[in-house]
C-alpha cells in the first residue's frame, strides 16, 4: 500500500498546486507576504478554477488546465496593479516577533502531517473511494466533464438532468479533480483523493492559523496550538469526507477561515497580518467570495452569517470613536443596505424545499449538550479541544476586546444554527435558519470547528501562560523547564489524537474499503467494473440499477451509463428499459427504446443497495433466464450481459 501511495505523489503535488500555486501568486504580484500570503492563497486558486471553469465554454474553450492559465495571468496581473498603488510597509509587530514564524510554520507542518495521516488511513488505498449515495454523482460527474469538456456550473447538471432541471450546480471541486485528471493521467478515484488531502492538509490548518492570529494575536503559542489543533476535532474536516460525502461543501468550507480572516481585517476590526495595505487585503476579500461560492453556496451562506456579524462589530467600532453625524448616516445606510443585500442572498441561495427535507434527531439538550463538548453530530467528544475551547471562551468573556467578544457571538450563532437543524420542533422556524443548509445537522457541524479551533488555540496560551508563571516561583532549571514545557505540548498534541479522532478515522475508514460486502461496490463488482473497457466498446452505453453501484461504471471504467446517478430525470425511452429491458423479444415497445437510448449491455449487480434502500428495476429482473440477453463475463454474483434483443 505505501508503494501505491508513492505512485500517486505526482497526483498529490498536482493537486497542492491547484489550490496553492494561482493564489499564491496573486498575492505576492499584491505584495503580501508570509502566513497571509499562504492562507489566502487557496480562497484565491478556488476563485480563479470557479470562474474559468464558468468563462471557458462561453468563449469557445474546452476545459483544460489552459483557462486556468489564462485567468490566473489576470488575477495576477490585477493584483499587482492593486499592490502597486496600495503599498504599506510592513508594521513593526510583524517584524519584531522573529519566533512568530517559526511558530507558524511548525504548527502548519504538524497539523498538515497530522491530517495527512488521518487521510491516508481512512482512505487506505489511492484508488479506493467513498461507498457512498453522494459520490456516485461526484465521481461521475468529474467524467462528464472529462467526456464533454465542459466544467461550468451552468452544464454539469445536464448529466442528471438533460432537459436543463438542473441549471446550476457547485461544480468547483469536480473541474479541480478533473484537472488532475488531465494532468497525471491518474485515475477519477486517486485524483478525487489527491484534492481531498490537499485540502485538508494545506488549505484548512492555513485558515485557522490566520484567523487565529487575527482575533486572539501573533503569540507564538496561539499560532502553533492552531495549526495543531486545526487536525483535532472530527467534526471537520473527517466528518465532511465520511458524510455525504461531501466533498464540494468540504474544500469550500477548507477555505472559509482565512476568508473569514481577511473580512475582519478589511474592516478594521484587526490590522492586516504584516502591515499588508487594507486595499490588498479588501481585494483579495472581494476575489475570494466567487470562489466560495462556486465551490459550495453553503460555505458563501456560512461567510454571509459570519461576515455580517462583523460589520455589525466594526459599525459599533466605529460609532464609539464618535465620527461626525454625516459620516455616521453614511456608513449606518450602506450597512443598512448590505444587511438587505445579505438577506435577499440568504434566502436565495436555497436548495428546493424538497432536497431538504432533512428531519431533526435529537433533543434540544442533546444538542446543545453536543455543542458544548464538540461532540458534534453524535460524534465522540474530543475532550482536549473543548476543554481548551471553554478556558477560551472564558478568557475572552474576562478580556473583553471586541474582536474576542466577536469570536464569541460568532460561535454562539453557528452552536444555534446547528441545535435549529438537529432539535428544533419549530419547522418553518428552522427552516428559515437552516435552509441554506438543507436543514442538514451535519454540515452545520462542520462550521463550529473553526471557531472553536482557534478559541482553542487561544485556551493553550492561557494554560502556558499559567505554566510560565509556575515556573518562575520554582527553582526548576531553564533546561528543565523547556523539557517540562515539551512534554506538555507532546501530550496535548497526543491526546488530541486519541480516543474522539481515532475513532473518526477508524469509522470513516470503514466506508472507503472494498470488500465482499462494500455498501456500494463490492470486490467481485469492482473486479468486473475493471474488466468493462475489455469487454464493452467505448460508444456502448449500460444499463443497471444505479443503486447497486452500477452507475460508476461510466467514472471507473469510462463506459457510458443509462443512469450516472441514483436520482436524475429519467426519460420515457429509460423508463421502459428499466422496467422491460428482459422482455425486449416479446413486448413491441422495448425496441425503441433500447434503439432511443442507445444501450447494449446490462450489468447486474443482484439487489443490495447502498444505505439499505430497495427499488425496483423489473426491467433488469431475471435477467439470466431472458431470451434477449447473453451473458459476457461475470465474477461471482457480479454479471455482464449484452442486449441480443433488437437485431443487436
Amino acid at each position: 500500500m505505501i508503494g501505491e501511495w508513492f505512485a500517486a505523489v505526482p497526483a498529490l503535488l498536482v493537486a497542492a498546486a491547484l489550490l496553492i500555486v494561482p493564489g499564491y501568486a496573486a498575492a505576492r504580484a499584491a505584495r503580501l507576504g508570509g502566513l497571509l500570503a499562504w492562507a489566502v492563497a487557496a480562497p484565491a486558486s478556488l476563485t480563479v478554477i470557479g470562474l474559468a471553469s464558468l468563462v471557458a465554454p462561453l468563449i469557445g474553450m474546452p476545459w483544460s488546465i489552459v483557462p486556468v492559465l489564462v485567468l490566473a495571468v489576470v488575477v495576477i496581473a490585477i493584483a499587482a496593479v492593486v499592490g502597486f498603488f496600495f503599498r504599506a510597509g510592513r508594521s513593526a509587530s510583524a517584524v519584531s516577533v522573529p519566533w512568530a514564524s517559526v511558530a507558524t510554520i511548525g504548527g502548519l507542518v504538524v497539523g498538515a502531517v497530522l491530517l495527512t495521516a488521518q487521510l491516508v488511513y481512512v482512505v487506505g488505498a489511492p484508488s479506493d473511494f467513498s461507498q457512498s449515495f453522494d459520490n456516485v454523482f461526484h465521481l461521475n460527474a468529474t467524467r462528464f466533464i472529462l467526456d464533454t469538456q465542459n466544467a461550468s456550473p451552468l452544464h454539469v447538471g445536464q448529466m442528471t438532468s438533460p432537459s436543463g432541471g438542473v441549471p446550476f450546480y457547485p461544480a468547483g471541486w469536480h473541474a479541480s479533480v478533473a484537472l488532475v485528471v488531465q494532468l497525471v493521467g491518474c485515475s477519477i478515484p486517486v485524483a478525487s483523493n489527491a484534492v481531498m488531502i490537499a485540502g485538508a492538509a494545506l488549505v484548512w490548518p492555513a485558515g485557522v492559523v490566520l484567523l487565529s492570529a487575527t482575533v486572539f494575536g501573533r503569540r507564538p503559542v496561539v499560532l502553533a496550538a492552531a495549526g495543531v489543533l486545526a487536525a483535532g476535532v472530527p467534526a471537520f474536516p473527517l466528518l465532511m469526507i465520511d458524510y455525504g460525502v461531501l466533498y464540494p461543501f468540504f474544500l469550500a468550507v477548507c477555505a472559509l477561515p482565512a476568508v473569514l480572516a481577511v473580512t475582519l481585517s478589511a474592516l478594521g476590526l484587526r490590522a492586516p497580518e504584516n502591515g499588508a495595505s487594507r486595499g490588498v487585503v479588501v481585494l483579495f476579500l472581494v476575489g475570494s467570495l466567487p470562489g466560495l461560492a462556486l465551490f459550495h453556496p453553503g460555505a458563501f451562506v456560512g461567510w454571509l452569517f459570519a461576515g455580517t456579524l462583523a460589520l455589525l462589530f466594526a459599525v459599533f467600532a466605529y460609532l464609539r470613536t464618535r465620527p461626525a453625524r454625516r459620516d455616521a448616516i453614511l456608513v449606518l445606510s450602506g450597512s443598512a443596505v448590505w444587511l438587505v443585500v445579505a438577506f435577499v442572498a440568504w434566502r436565495i441561495l436555497r436548495p428546493p424545499l424538497e432536497a431538504r427535507g432533512w428531519p431533526i434527531t435529537e433533543t434540544l439538550g442533546q444538542a446543545m449538550g453536543e455543542v458544548a463538548t464538540l461532540g458534534l453530530s453524535d460524534g465522540a467528544v474530543p475532550i482536549v479541544l473543548a476543554v481548551l475551547m471553554w478556558i477560551g471562551v472564558i478568557a475572552a468573556v474576562r478580556s473583553r476586546r471586541l474582536i474576542e467578544v466577536y469570536a464569541l457571538v460568532t460561535l454562539v450563532v453557528f452552536a444555534v444554527l446547528y441545535i435549529a437543524a438537529s432539535a428544533f420542533p419549530w419547522g418553518n422556524f428552522r427552516d428559515l435558519l437552516t435552509a441554506a443548509w438543507y436543514n442538514n445537522a451535519p454540515r452545520l457541524a462542520a462550521l463550529i470547528p473553526l471557531i472553536a479551533i482557534p478559541l482553542a488555540a487561544y485556551g493553550v496560551a492561557v494554560v502556558a501562560a499559567v505554566l510560565a508563571r509556575l515556573v518562575q516561583r520554582t527553582s526548576m532549571t531553564p533546561r528543565a523547564a523547556v523539557a517540562a514545557l515539551v512534554a506538555v505540548a507532546v501530550v496535548v498534541v497526543g491526546a488530541s489524537q486519541l480516543v474522539a479522532v481515532r475513532d473518526a478515522v477508524v469509522g470513516a475508514s470503514g466506508g472507503y474499503r472494498v470488500t465482499p460486502d462494500s455498501a456500494l461496490v463490492s470486490t467481485d463488482e469492482l473486479a468486473l467494473i475493471d474488466k468493462l473497457p475489455e469487454l464493452v466498446p467505448e460508444d456502448a452505453v449500460i444499463a443497471g440499477n444505479p443503486w447497486t453501484g452500477t452507475g460508476l461504471a461510466y467514472a471507473l471504467a469510462d463506459r457510458r451509463v443509462l443512469m450516472p446517478h441514483l436520482l436524475m430525470d429519467v426519460s420515457p425511452d429509460m423508463q421502459v428499459v428499466n422496467d422491460d429491458l428482459v422482455d425486449a423479444d416479446d413486448d413491441p415497445s422495448v425496441c425503441p427504446a433500447v434503439e432511443a437510448t442507445d444501450v447494449d449491455y446490462l450489468l447486474d449487480f443482484g439487489t443490495h443497495e447502498v444505505h439499505g434502500a430497495t427499488h425496483s428495476f423489473p426491467g433488469f429482473a431475471g435477467a439470466a433466464k431472458s431470451p434477449s440477453l447473453r451473458l459476457v463475463d461475470s465474477v461471482g454474483t457480479a454479471r455482464l450481459y449484452e442486449v441480443t434483443a433488437c437485431g443487436r
